[in-house]
């Protein structure tokens, strides 16, 4: 049976405080706090070095931490350029890479929004962009990794709850 597994996105004020320097020491200073899972940010961009994310997946198979990645925030799945999907996709295979590099089973992506396009059209080259990153996942071997889309909540956002 599956069960829940609890962790911040990204590193909060109290784990600086604590003296705490590096994204590599947050598994175990989420153990400590009988914390399970942790999620790596890279809204700003996939920023990080293959060594550091190979560092953190062992600190997090140590203390049982598991990992997720936040792809960068300014990926546009509903873009009516598409240069912008095309680079949206680039940016999610980065994701995928850096994920798998720490062992990570999941990354986040937002879903975006319709912009000044009808909602039924933007859904469509949503659709299509995140159809384009699955085929380009699974050439790059990173099918068992699942993209997760995250909604934002507005109104204009794409998907709904």
């Amino acid at each position: 049976m599956k069960e829940a597994i609890f962790g911040p996105a990204g590193n909060a004020e109290e784990f600086y405080a604590d003296g705490n320097k590096s994204s590599y020491q947050a598994p175990a200073w989420l153990a400590a706090y009988g914390l399970n899972a942790y999620e790596y940010q890279c809204g700003k961009g996939v920023l990080i070095s293959e060594a550091m994310c190979k560092t953190i997946g062992e600190e997090a198979k140590k203390h049982e931490i598991t990992l997720s990645l936040h792809a960068p925030y300014f990926i546009s799945l509903s873009s009516v350029e598409p240069e912008k999907r095309r680079k949206s996709v680039h940016y999610i295979l980065q994701s995928l890479r850096a994920a798998h590099a720490m062992g990570a089973t999941l990354i986040v992506v937002h879903t975006g929004s319709a912009g000044k396009i009808p909602r039924e059209k933007a859904m469509k080259l949503a659709a299509d962009t995140i159809y384009l990153a699955l085929n380009a996942s699974a050439k790059e071997g990173f099918s068992p990794i699942t993209i997760g889309l995250e909604t934002m909540g507005k109104i204009n956002q794409l998907g709904t709850l």
